[in-house]
């Protein structure tokens, strides 16, 4: 096996650990040496990267959360609700996109939160953009604000436990719901109902940066989401793969493309283990019937052999 560093915080069996681990990637797309990506073969499988330690991580993490949260994909500036809400109006969207077609550290998040096309509403009729499927944020919850919360108050500390593990659950920002933790069944606790979840701030915001490795196509009434399948309300899942071959940012952007939930004879799987995944991973997106507020459900692997 491939010397790395073990990233033992980052598991892949967890949609919060998987987009952390596609997080790790992205802190380094602008420099000129970058990590490759890769899973253990454990049980439950974790992440591995090389040429980064844990201290250069982390580091590059401070340095290029600030840059996010400062950037145009995480503030839009158009002076009201839609700022922290991420719900455009279509003109905003418009603009929202265009300010963020560029190379600029975090502009391609935009596009991965929204896209142009898309919007609430029967047959896409409405007049507010409609967001990823990975988006579940509502009533108090504000996904941009919560997003620049996170990014602006996460530590170093908070970031190191993040990736090494275990996860202490400890802290009081807010969470994105990509952790299986989040899911009803993981409920019962030593606290009574309506004290607030904790949260682990450090995966929580790399996989901030992971979420822009998915982006999201525009179709009247249903923003598709690469990796999502089913309906928005009813059906819906999102299906990872995990690999045991070093594989650098673009490859993985690759694979996460060719990866399918479809398991029929002709399928894609058929190449998968030429690709070296070893596992592809499903949850389901569970979404209540009012506000889209919703979570990632517990994961299953998929036959892929």
């Amino acid at each position: 096996m491939t010397e790395g560093t073990h990233l033992t915080g980052l598991q892949g069996t967890n949609p919060l650990g998987f987009l952390a681990a596609l997080g790790v990637q992205v802190l380094f797309e602008n420099e000129q040496v970058q990590p490759r990506l890769w899973w253990t073969d454990d049980v439950v499988p974790h992440a591995m990267i090389d040429n980064f330690s844990i201290d250069q991580i982390t580091d590059q993490a401070m340095k290029v959360f600030e840059v996010w949260r400062n950037s145009t994909a995480f503030n839009p500036g158009f002076d009201n609700k839609s700022d922290d809400t991420a719900k455009f109006t279509r003109e905003e969207l418009r603009l929202y996109l265009a300010n963020n077609r560029s190379d600029e550290p975090g502009a391609r998040f935009a596009g991965a939160l929204v896209a142009e096309g898309s919007y609430d509403g029967k047959d896409g009729k409405g007049n507010i953009a409609k967001p990823s499927d990975l988006y579940f944020a509502a009533g108090p919850a504000k996904f941009l604000s919560d997003a620049r919360k996170v990014l602006e108050e996460v530590d170093r500390d908070q970031v190191k436990i993040g990736l090494l593990g275990p996860w202490p659950y400890d802290s009081s920002l807010p969470s994105f719901r990509w952790d299986v933790g989040d899911d009803p069944q993981y409920a019962l606790a030593a606290e009574k109902p309506g004290v607030a979840k904790k949260t682990n701030p450090g995966p929580e915001a790399l996989a901030l940066l992971g979420l822009s490795m998915c982006p999201a196509f525009g179709k009247p009434g249903r923003t598709l989401t690469q990796g999502c399948s089913g309906g928005w309300r009813r059906g819906g899942a999102f299906t990872w793969p995990l690999w045991t071959r070093p594989a650098g940012r673009l490859a993985v952007q690759s694979l996460l493309a060719h990866v399918s939930y479809d398991e029929r004879p002709d399928g894609r799987h058929r190449w998968y283990q030429a690709w070296g995944v070893s596992l592809v991973m499903q949850s389901s997106i569970k979404r209540t019937d009012q506000g889209g507020y919703g979570n990632v459900g517990p994961p299953q692997y998929l036959h892929i052999s």
